[in-house]
């Protein structure tokens, strides 16, 4: 009786242990299309990045040189964030459809994530139009600057 109540307890704990974890959005930005709308097929991801770097309020995620669909012309831009243990996932979208046949250059994205622990590793899976990037692990400390180089074609 005493280890089933122990394997109960211990199934439990490992439950509570993977809820999501709050994080909070505190500010997104972007320059949208900076072609255009109808801006013709370009590798301008060619020199993308991916920026994360500590700061007081928060985690700030930049990306350069992003490719979307020109829908954001009308619809902008939208970005979520969740937590689970602590993996980090950012997904940035065309907030409304319908997906037009053109692509659009954005020149920057930035958010800020706050609800990160100092000296915690994180790993961060961000997705930017149905593309996930590599994953990238960090630990979130004070002066931490990580820049990838964000290859498309691989």
């Amino acid at each position: 009786m005493k280890r089933i109540i122990l394997i109960l307890f211990s199934a439990c704990l490992l439950i509570a242990c993977s809820k999501e974890t709050a994080v909070e959005l505190v500010s997104f930005t972007d320059t949208g299309c900076s072609k255009g709308t109808k801006a013709p097929e370009t590798k301008a991801w060619e020199s993308s990045q991916l920026i994360l770097e500590y700061t007081d309020a928060g985690l700030l995620i930049t990306r350069t040189n992003a490719i979307m669909n020109c829908s954001i012309g009308t619809g902008g831009i939208s970005f979520d964030v969740s937590m689970v243990d602590n993996v980090i996932s950012c997904d940035a979208y065309e907030t409304i459809g319908p997906i037009m046949k053109c692509i659009c250059p954005v020149d920057r994205m930035v958010a800020t994530v706050a609800g990160l622990r100092t000296g915690r590793k994180y790993v961060l899976n961000y997705s930017c139009s149905d593309v996930t990037l590599l994953p990238v692990t960090f630990t979130y400390k004070k002066g931490m600057r990580i820049v990838v180089d964000v290859d498309m074609d691989e």
